[in-house]
C-alpha cells in the first residue's frame, strides 16, 4: 500500500519518525513525503525512509499560485494540499490504495487490516471519539471540541483508487482549494469540518470504530494504553495500530496527557519514546524553522490578519499579482498593521485622559491626597511606558 504525509520543513523530523515506524512494521509500504516548503540543505532521499518527495508548488493548480499560497497559514497550507496531493499521487503512481497519516503519528503494528477494509469500502475515516465522554470535563474537552473542529480526525484517511474514491477526493479537493481555513466562527476548521458531511453525501464511506486506530489525547479517557517498547503496545486489549502525538510543539500534548494518566504509566512511556525518536531525527535542527511562505520577499513576516484581508477583499486580491513583493508589503503595513497601531494608540490615550480626570477630582479634595499620589504614580509609570507610542 501507499502512504503519504504533508509537511513543511519544521515537521520533517516528525515525518521521519512516521516513515521509520511505518516501515518497521510494514516493510512493503511505499511512503510519499509532500512538502509545502524548501527541502533542508543536505536532504538526500537515498538516506531517508521516504520513497517519493512531492513539492506542493508542482501540483497545486490555482489561477495564481503566489496568491493561493499567500492566503494560507502554515497549518492551513499543509492541510489544503492534501486532496490535491492524493489525486496527484494516484495519477502518477497508479497506486490501488492510498493512506494519509499526519506527520506526528507513530505506527506500532502492521496496517494490512486497512487494506482489507479498502477492499470493501472506498473511503475510510476515524472519529475523534468512538465512545461517549465519561465526565463533564470530558464533554467539554472531547465532544464539544469535536463539534468545533470536526467529528472525524483527518490526521488519517484512506481511499481506494476507484470511481468512488476519486469522486470523494475530487469533491474534497475542490473545497480545500477555496475554503481550507481556520475559521471556526464561520463553520470551518481547515480540512476537517468537510468530513462531517462526507458520510451523508457518500454511502461508500466507512467509519472505523475499532479503538486501536488513531489513539490520541482526545480519546484517552476511553482507551487504555498498556505494554512497552519490547513487548509491544496494547489499547483496550488490542494491538495498538497507530498513535497520534498531537500538540507536542505547543506543550498541549503533555498537558492533556496528564489529565488521563500519571507519569510512568505506559502511555507516558510511549510518549517519551516518541519524543526520543523525534529528536534523533533532527528536531533540534529543524523544529523551529519557519516555512518559506511565512515571509515577504524582503524577509519580513506576514501577519495572519494580512492573509485574511487579502482573501476577503476582492479589490486587494485582484490588484496584487504577487502579494509577497514589496508593494503588497508596504500596502499591508499601511492599511492593516498601522491601522491597528492607531486604534491601540487611541485606546491608550483614552485611558490616560480617564486617569487625568480622576487625578483632577482627587486633587480638589484634601481627604483624597493619598489617592492623588497613588494615581499620580500610576500615571507617571504609564506615561513612561507609552512615551514611545504616542
Amino acid at each position: 500500500m501507499h502512504f503519504f504525509t504533508s509537511v513543511t520543513t519544521c515537521y520533517l523530523p516528525k515525518a521521519r519518525v512516521l516513515a521509520s515506524t511505518l516501515k518497521k512494521h510494514n516493510p512493503d509500504a511505499v511512503m510519499h513525503l509532500v512538502i509545502s516548503d524548501d527541502l533542508p540543505e543536505g536532504f538526500d532521499l537515498t538516506k531517508e525512509d521516504f520513497d517519493y518527495v512531492w513539492i506542493a508548488e508542482d501540483f497545486i493548480k490555482s489561477e495564481n499560485n503566489k496568491k493561493w499560497f499567500y492566503m494560507h497559514t502554515v497549518v492551513e497550507l499543509c492541510t489544503a494540499v492534501k486532496g490535491a496531493a492524493a489525486l496527484h499521487i494516484l495519477q502518477k503512481t497508479n497506486a490501488e490504495k492510498l493512506i494519509y497519516l499526519d506527520p506526528d503519528i507513530g505506527v506500532f503494528d502492521n496496517l494490512d487490516s486497512l487494506g482489507d477494509m479498502l477492499d470493501k469500502s472506498s473511503v475510510l475515516l476515524t472519529p475523534h471519539q468512538i465512545d461517549p465522554s465519561v465526565s463533564k470535563q470530558g464533554i467539554i474537552d472531547e465532544e464539544i471540541c469535536s463539534l468545533k473542529h470536526g467529528v472525524y480526525n483527518f490526521g488519517f484517511f484512506a481511499v481506494r483508487n476507484d470511481e468512488n474514491g476519486l469522486k470523494f477526493l475530487s469533491w474534497w479537493n475542490d473545497r480545500l482549494m477555496e475554503f481550507c481555513y481556520d475559521d471556526i466562527p464561520n463553520g470551518l476548521f481547515t480540512d476537517q469540518k468537510w468530513g462531517d458531511i462526507a458520510p451523508a453525501l457518500f454511502e461508500f464511506v466507512k467509519i472505523i470504530h475499532e479503538p486501536e486506530y488513531n489513539v490520541a489525547t482526545w480519546n484517552l479517557a476511553t482507551r487504555k494504553v498498556e505494554g512497552n517498547e519490547e513487548d509491544g503496545w496494547i489499547v483496550n486489549g488490542k494491538k495498538l495500530k497507530f498513535y497520534h502525538f498531537t500538540g507536542f510543539d505547543s506543550g498541549a500534548h503533555r498537558i492533556m496527557l496528564a489529565q488521563h494518566a500519571k507519569e510512568g504509566d505506559p502511555v507516558w512511556n510511549l510518549s517519551m519514546l516518541y519524543e526520543k525518536l523525534m529528536y534523533e531525527k533532527g528536531q533540534n535542527e529543524l523544529g523551529k524553522v519557519k516555512f518559506k511562505y511565512a515571509f515577504y520577499e524582503n524577509g519580513e513576516l506576514i501577519d495572519k490578519k494580512e492573509r485574511i484581508l487579502f482573501r476577503n477583499r476582492l479589490d486587494v486580491y485582484n490588484y496584487f499579482e504577487n502579494p509577497f513583493n514589496d508593494e503588497c508589503y508596504l500596502w499591508m503595513k499601511a492599511n492593516v498593521s498601522a491601522k491597528e497601531d492607531n486604534i491601540l494608540s487611541v485606546c491608550k490615550k483614552r485611558f490616560l485622559y480617564k486617569m487625568l480626570y480622576k487625578i483632577t477630582l482627587f486633587s480638589l479634595r484634601k481627604k483624597f491626597k493619598q489617592k492623588y499620589k497613588y494615581y499620580q504614580n500610576i500615571l507617571e509609570k504609564m506615561q513612561g511606558k507609552l512615551s514611545g507610542t504616542n
